[in-house]
């Protein structure tokens, strides 16, 4: 990866967009740089280089990008193992053949790894403990460093210690695999309903490890 500036703080590295290796799908929290402006939850259509970025409502009932021709923005994502932003100019907006804002495309955007390597997208039933509530979800990806959990309600805030039972199977037979976590990323997605936790698993046994090694190759 390209680094021309480094912030040593945080982590914060100055990249091309492609280097991250987007993909269309991904969330955006996109906010109009103007007094009391709040930020809008919306997803990435489709990036060209040089050209520009396609950035649309997220949700399938979306009928407003809330951008409007001329205005400027900031756009936050995460692409599954750097969280990037940077700021754009709204070049066009669109309600045919859908709803989308055209952005600039950035020449550079502030990047910072907060994960080793991509997760395995699944869909496991989790039981998440968290302070004296035990709440049941789903894992959607895994990695052998961390996972991401839904919940019909929110788990615990950034920085709080929780513990994950995850039930899977190794070679047909059933797993079941219990790690103390790290919450890293708590957030709530409106169009379906469902609190999202991203979580760095923390103490793993020699065991835990090689479980979730063979769950992520398989």
């Amino acid at each position: 990866m390209n680094q021309a500036s480094n912030d040593s703080a945080l982590n914060i590295v100055k990249v091309p967009l492609k280097e991250l290796n987007v993909r269309p799908g991904i969330a955006l929290q996109v906010r109009r740089l103007v007094e009391g402006a709040s930020k809008t939850e919306a997803q990435l259509f489709g990036a060209i280089e040089k050209r520009g970025i396609m950035v649309g409502p997220q949700g399938p009932e979306g009928e407003d990008t809330g951008l409007r021709e001329g205005e400027v923005c900031i756009v936050r994502g995460f692409t599954g193992q750097h969280e990037f932003s940077f700021i754009s100019k709204v070049l066009q907006t669109y309600v045919q053949p859908f709803v989308y804002a055209l952005l600039a495309y950035p020449e550079t955007v502030d990047a910072r790894q907060v994960r080793q390597s991509m997760r395995t997208r699944v869909r496991w039933p989790v039981t998440v403990q968290a302070d004296s509530r035990s709440l049941h979800g789903m894992v959607v990806d895994l990695s052998p460093q961390g996972a991401m959990v839904t919940t019909a309600e929110a788990t615990a805030a950034v920085g709080q210690i929780i513990a994950l039972t995850l039930q899977a199977e190794v070679e047909g037979a059933p797993t079941t695999l219990t790690a103390k976590a790290a919450v890293c990323h708590a957030s709530r997605n409106a169009a379906e309903a469902a609190h999202i936790t991203g979580v760095a698993f923390q103490g793993l046994s020699q065991q835990d490890k090689l479980v979730l090694h063979y769950l992520t190759k398989t």
